[in-house]
């Protein structure tokens, strides 16, 4: 079962991505605070647990990796048996494509999608990053008519926009990762 990451607004991490995503929304402006408070709360503090990014899991239990399989699972003429279900499912593949895209775009780029040949849904001669963008926005879009809110739909509207906000959290948390090795190095007279 994914863990529940219930980080306080005190703790260092959370201050770290409320710095990181201020720093992405200072070169990418948007009005809609409540979809920087999205990110931070379901997907960076969500994820820091790995087992949450595959938490879409099948009938046997097993955590779903493969965008098809997850699409399947997210539709009631398959294999999800509500539209709660549905919902689930498409929130969870705009923010899991969202956070791949932005924080781990070079494990994406290059390759072709191979999810959707294997789920045989072929977009002919994408990328798996421009699959990753599509589906993102369609799940986010899909994931809007099952609320009230506006937050998905913004976020499946400037799915772009955000996808490079979290590029920018992704700058700024390795920068302040190097910045505190050198700090350790100055510490430990390391050189090295």
């Amino acid at each position: 079962m994914p863990e529940r990451a219930d980080i306080d607004g005190s703790h260092p991490l959370r201050k770290l991505f409320r710095s990181a995503l201020d720093f992405g929304l200072k070169h990418n402006p948007t009005d809609k605070i409540e979809v920087a408070d999205y990110i931070e709360e379901q997907i960076l503090c969500e994820f820091i647990h790995t087992d949450n990014l595959y938490k879409i899991r099948d009938e046997e239990g097993r955590g779903l990796e493969d965008m098809a399989d997850m699409l399947a699972e997210g539709n009631v003429l398959l294999n999800a048996e509500s539209f709660q279900r549905e919902f689930q499912v498409h929130k969870h593949i705009g923010d899991y494509t969202l956070f791949m895209l932005g924080m781990f775009p070079l494990n994406l780029s290059g390759k072709k999608g191979r999810e959707f040949i294997l789920g045989k849904l072929v977009v002919p001669g994408a990328s798996l990053s421009e699959h990753y963008m599509l589906q993102g926005q369609r799940s986010y879009r899909i994931a809007s008519e099952f609320t009230d809110g506006d937050i998905f739909l913004e976020l499946s509207s400037n799915f772009l926009l955000y996808r490079n906000i979290l590029e920018l959290v992704r700058i700024y948390l390795e920068s302040e990762n190097k910045r505190a090795l050198f700090k350790a190095k100055d510490v430990t007279g390391g050189t090295g």
